[in-house]
């Protein structure tokens, strides 16, 4: 179990990280050196890293939120990760010889995950936007 100033440090490490990510993903798709790869893989291993951690911190310290419950929004949080994680493995595995437009639809897929790893992540912190 784990307080929920360890949520706190987690949010802004995932926070970090998100937004490293989609900076790197961002310029990697405009270069072809080899050290995107190496990008990538560091953006996956910081993923997969902060993946692990969700499953071990303690859901009962986050808000509720009418019409949904604690662990089904950590959930839709993980799901986006794990897919966020697995497009980053396509891409680290896609060969240097992979078209251009085959390059800019793994780049694209890569930010629209990290751009649904965001956004769950928001939900899951935030408050209800809910209006009456």
């Amino acid at each position: 179990m784990q307080s929920s100033l360890s949520w706190i440090e987690w949010f802004d490490r995932l926070h970090r990280v998100l937004e490293g990510a989609r900076q790197d993903i961002r310029s990697l798709a405009r270069l072809s050196s080899p050290h995107a790869l190496a990008a990538v893989e560091r953006c996956k291993r910081q993923l997969t890293a902060l993946t692990n951690d969700l499953r071990l911190l303690d859901r009962s310290v986050l808000p509720a939120m009418p019409g949904s419950t604690i662990s089904d929004r950590a959930e839709n949080l993980q799901k986006a990760l794990d897919t966020t994680v697995l497009h980053l493995g396509a891409m680290a595995n896609a060969h240097a010889a992979t078209s251009f437009p085959a390059r800019e639809r793994l780049f694209a897929g890569i930010d629209s995950a990290l751009r649904d790893s965001c956004y769950e992540a928001a939900l899951l912190l935030g408050p209800s936007k809910r209006r009456a």
